[in-house]
């Protein structure tokens, strides 16, 4: 009984944190100048987006009309597979996935944002009935982002199969695969306990050869991160995301401290936030070095996003 009550414990650290670290890193998200964001005064957690942080720097500024404590794309399609799941009673069902996707950020959905191109080939397909798959061709985050939701279940995820049928909801392709299951297999270690150490290999563990080693070369870096993600790349592709997060979550220290690596990266720091703030919420849990407490009272919407939530893991 107490096992699982302390996996519960985890998977609720886990979504909460994957949420935390999404909309903390918003500010900030896709400012590709670490020195820039160095530079900045005042917080760079839950910073309030402006695009005067990104005049004469790389980057580019898309949240317009987003507020501090608000959630990017990745955090909203996480969302949108947290309430797949509870509407099924805690069963995943790929169908209700795409039903809940395109509610969201199909025309006249709740989502008001930015939309990439694996959401925007997604839609196109579903408007059409294409669902077997409905994804695109695409090897960015989207593909990871609803994976969380299923691991955190009771009694985890399931078979490879079914992770895959997920990821192929809006990214297909061998790349895209192997990634997302590689950064899934790193969540579903550290959801038992793993250490950091241990749940980056598990991802290596059975993954292809280009994965195994961007993976080695994590554990192989230097203490910085700004550094690491300079050399492997900043941007959305999961070869790059996965890595740095996984070179993140071997150095924080704390949850806190992990987002703040993962702003201080730049580039795609929302995207990575899914993997490094769920890892980090199921290996150290709520307050401590967990997942701050203040921090979950920045969360927009957050009585709707614990329920949605609590239909995942279940109730106590």
């Amino acid at each position: 009984m107490q096992a699982r009550l302390e996996r519960r414990d985890r998977a609720e650290a886990a979504l909460l944190g994957a949420l935390v670290a999404d909309a903390a890193a918003l500010g900030l998200h896709w400012l590709y100048d670490p020195a820039r964001i160095a530079s900045l005064e005042g917080p760079l957690i839950f910073r309030e987006p402006d695009p005067a942080d990104f005049q004469g720097a790389a980057g580019v500024f898309v949240h317009h009309g987003k507020r501090a404590g608000d959630l990017s794309q990745y955090g909203a399609a996480l969302r949108t597979a947290m309430q797949a799941i509870a509407d099924r009673g805690g069963v995943f069902d790929a169908e209700a996935a795409q039903d809940r996707f395109a509610d969201a950020f199909g025309a006249g959905g709740w989502w008001r944002g930015y939309i990439d191109h694996a959401t925007r080939g997604t839609l196109a397909n579903l408007a059409a009935d294409r669902r077997a798959p409905s994804g695109v061709e695409d090897d960015q985050i989207p593909g990871f982002a609803r994976l969380p939701a299923l691991l955190c279940r009771p009694g985890g995820a399931g078979d490879a199969v079914q992770l895959a049928a997920a990821v192929a909801i809006t990214n297909t392709g061998d790349e895209a695969r192997d990634w997302a299951l590689a950064g899934a297999r790193i969540l579903a270690a550290a959801l038992i306990g793993a250490s950091p150490a241990e749940a980056v290999a598990a991802g290596e563990t059975g993954a292809p050869e280009a994965v195994a080693q961007g993976l080695a070369r994590a554990r192989a870096a230097g203490l910085d991160p700004v550094a690491f993600a300079g050399d492997v790349g900043r941007a959305c592709p999961m070869s790059m995301s996965v890595p740095v997060a996984a070179h993140i979550l071997l150095h924080a220290r704390s949850f806190a401290e992990a987002v703040e690596m993962n702003i201080r990266a730049g580039g795609d720091s929302c995207g990575r936030a899914i993997l490094v703030g769920a890892a980090e919420g199921a290996i150290h849990g709520l307050g401590g070095a967990g997942v701050p407490a203040p921090w979950l009272l920045r969360l927009h919407d957050g009585e709707s996003l614990a329920a949605e939530i609590a239909g995942v893991i279940g109730e106590d």
